[in-house]
């Protein structure tokens, strides 16, 4: 299906996102630009510009924006094609959704549609199974022994695929379904040598996955007599493919966004007990590493995340390598440490629901925070470990995104390590060093360049100073300048020409990524 582009352009042109945006922000004249609060994320100094030249808007504190389509996708939380008829109407253009030229695509589209029903449709035969049949009696009894309420089953779609091969195969077959297309959707499995089709689900409790739209894509079936594996998934399909999916995101998303956080654990089962408890922020990946598709899907939501994986040794190894991969995204990552041997769903069966989100509440810790404390031991009684491990902790503070956490994290940190925390501090600064800021001079040395119009200062007093040199460091690249944005009242500036200098420093990296004298002049 598709929206003819020239429809799309006209509604486009007819937008201006200065009257769409103002709508939901106030705005005030800045130079070229407008800027306001954010409308996405709660700030108090405004970070959200608007460019009527570029008929964009940019955010530089949790980085959303986009044009009109972007801007009301965000917004109004929906989807390109909802947001190209929304504006439609808005500016009185009639916005008609056509099936696309090619055949083949149309056909695409019918069959992951059929694929999506035939998941919705056996959804209610697995629920029918697990709770008004004899067979699904041992399954719902394992269930209710983990403290799955009736509510709890119903509200969570569960069911029960029954110990048969052609459960799920007769049934759809009955419904008119193509059989081969059912095998193509995950549902089926099949035999190569006489190519005949059999249930891939047999005997296990049904945990519908759904994309991030509610719809269910995908089945993980889990075990409750022993048998292996523990769980069996859907396999990669049009319409499931792990790497872009995150259990819960559907029902999460809403309290993601008003949160301002993501917290990530291992397994469905400690979703669902998680979310029951009250942590209503809380995926899982579908029983794979975070990828990149993850990542920028959570980046569009928050830039802080949260970590609870299980606390064991692969818990602790996954937590390290997770995040620090996310930590180099630019992410704000932050970890909660159960206790030895412990998942959510087993912490929440042994200490009860409000232990549990006080226990969240209470021990979540910065990345670096957490890592520090899993090395203590080596660093404590290696000398080349601990000058390893200095470094990797200075550049980790380095890599956060608010000077508040920077600054919190430094004082978490600096005891490990038997230093002051001004004393670590100066160890990231010196780790910060020009070479990745300056360019080199005829003798190696690093030429440090000269702000715009500072140079005619020359009877400043100590604060002046320090002003300019603070703004000298914000020149240095983009994220140098929103590391501090949020944390600076321009108001606080003694000397007027750097507050402009501030101010002006803001337009121009709304709509630049690098610093450039020449660009500016």
């Amino acid at each position: 299906m598709r929206i003819d582009q020239s429809i799309i352009n006209e509604i486009k042109d007819k937008t201006d996102i200065l009257d769409l945006v103002s709508e939901y922000v106030k705005l005030e004249k800045r130079g070229r630009n407008y800027i306001g609060l954010c409308p996405f994320h709660d700030e108090k100094t405004p970070s959200f510009t608007v460019s009527e030249d570029k008929q964009i808007c940019h955010c530089f504190g949790c980085k959303k924006g986009g044009n009109v389509f972007q801007f009301t996708q965000e917004i109004k939380d929906i989807s390109f094609v909802e947001a190209v008829k929304e504006l439609g109407d808005r500016v009185n253009v009639a916005v008609d959704i056509e099936a696309t030229q090619s055949n083949s695509n149309v056909q695409i589209a019918s069959d992951d549609l059929q694929m999506i029903e035939m998941h919705e449709l056996i959804q209610e035969f697995y629920y029918y199974a697990l709770t008004k049949t004899v067979e699904g009696e041992q399954a719902l009894t394992y269930l209710q022994e983990r403290g799955f309420t009736d509510a709890l089953i119903k509200e969570r779609g569960i069911g029960f695929a029954p110990d048969s091969s052609h459960f799920c195969h007769d049934f759809l077959q009955k419904k008119g379904y193509d059989i081969e297309l059912a095998y193509e959707a995950g549902l089926l499995s099949r035999n190569e040598e006489n190519f005949s089709y059999y249930d891939r689900f047999r005997n296990r409790i049904m945990f519908p996955l759904k994309n991030a739209q509610g719809r269910i894509v995908g089945y993980s079936g889990r075990t409750y007599t022993g048998q292996e594996p523990k769980y069996l998934n859907s396999p990669e399909t049009p319409i499931f493919q792990k790497r872009k999916l995150l259990y819960n995101l559907d029902k999460a998303r809403k309290s993601i966004r008003k949160l301002d956080e993501i917290v990530l654990l291992e397994g469905f089962m400690d979703v669902i007990k998680s979310d029951t408890a009250g942590l209503k922020n809380v995926v899982a990946t579908m029983g794979t590493q975070l990828s990149d598709e993850h990542i920028t899907f959570i980046r569009k939501l928050t830039s802080n995340i949260t970590l609870m994986f299980d606390g064991d040794f692969a818990g602790s190894e996954a937590t390290l390598k997770t995040g620090q991969h996310l930590l180099q995204q630019g992410l704000n990552v932050f970890v909660i440490q159960l206790p030895s041997g412990m998942d959510p769903d087993e912490y929440i069966g042994k200490y009860g629901n409000d232990a549990f989100t006080t226990f969240v509440k209470n021990d979540k810790k910065s990345f670096a925070h957490y890592k520090v404390s899993i090395l203590k031991d080596e660093i404590a009684h290696n000398d080349l470990s601990y000058e390893r491990y200095l470094k990797e902790l200075s550049h980790d503070i380095s890599l956060m995104k608010s000077s508040i956490l920077q600054q919190k994290a430094i004082n978490d940190v600096a005891p490990f390590f038997n230093v002051s925390p001004e004393q670590l501090a100066n160890e990231i600064q010196f780790n910060q060093a020009p070479a990745n800021y300056y360019p080199e001079d005829e003798y190696g040395g690093y030429i440090e360049p000269e702000p715009i119009g500072m140079a005619q200062f020359d009877n400043l007093s100590r604060q002046e100073k320090a002003e300019r040199a603070f703004l000298k460091h914000l020149m240095r690249d983009k994220d140098t300048f929103l590391n501090y944005y949020e944390s600076v009242d321009k108001d606080n500036f003694t000397n007027q020409h750097f507050k402009y200098v501030f101010e002006v420093l803001h337009d121009f990296y709304a709509e630049n990524d690098q610093y450039n004298i020449s660009d500016a002049v």
